[in-house]
């Protein structure tokens, strides 16, 4: 198998992992964001993935009631 190939397989199960835990764990889709980023925030700059994961873990902490 071609390397090309091995790393799209690679690729499609990261897409795939990120598809299913993102719903588990309570967070948007990161492409979601996007979309709606782009449409209502036109120019600017949005977050990284890492930053929106991050937000959005803070987020949900602050839900939290004990």
């Amino acid at each position: 198998m071609k390397l090309f190939a091995k790393l799209q397989k690679v690729w499609q199960a990261y897409e795939k992992l990120d598809e299913a835990l993102y719903p588990l764990i309570g967070l948007r889709k990161y492409d979601t964001y996007l979309e709606h980023f782009k449409k209502h925030h036109p120019g600017e700059k949005p977050l990284s993935r890492a930053e929106f994961f991050r937000e959005s873990q803070d987020a949900k902490a602050k839900n939290v009631k004990c």
